[in-house]
């Protein structure tokens, strides 16, 4: 039974996370500070990272400035940390918040003529992470 402890504890979280319908990445796979990452209701698009959230704070605001629509501006407010952007036609919200020590948790969502924008907010996420991971 000792030996198999060591096992138990990844598997059971591993259990646990595709339970609640997250995807839950191994260790040793390439983006190795994605904790885990859904889509909710409402297309609302979260990440789980292991990073201090005034390092994802800071990155976000980069990678919004640098894909924001052309002549506009981001309403950026920092507690809590939320930014309104447009990119793409769309209204994008992007919340950062810190859930403990390295580790903090993302939401983007997306609105174009008053309806969810799945598309918009997928992008805009995966930009995110992208550019956390360099």
């Amino acid at each position: 039974m000792k030996m198999l402890r060591p096992l138990l504890v990844p598997l059971l979280g591993l259990l646990v996370a595709t339970s609640s319908g997250c995807i839950a990445l191994v260790a040793g796979a390439s983006v190795g500070f994605l904790v885990s990452q859904q889509v909710l209701p409402n297309d609302v698009h979260t990440a789980q990272v292991r990073l201090d959230v005034d390092k994802v704070w800071t990155s976000v605001n980069e990678t919004l400035s640098f894909f924001s629509d052309p002549g506009t501006e981001l309403e950026v407010q920092d507690y809590p940390r939320v930014i309104h952007a447009a990119v793409g036609n769309s209204k994008v919200t992007v919340e950062v918040e810190a859930q403990d020590m390295q580790l903090t948790v993302i939401r983007v969502y997306a609105e174009r003529y008053f309806t969810n924008d799945n598309e918009t907010a997928e992008t805009v996420m995966s930009k995110i992470l992208a550019r956390l991971d360099d």
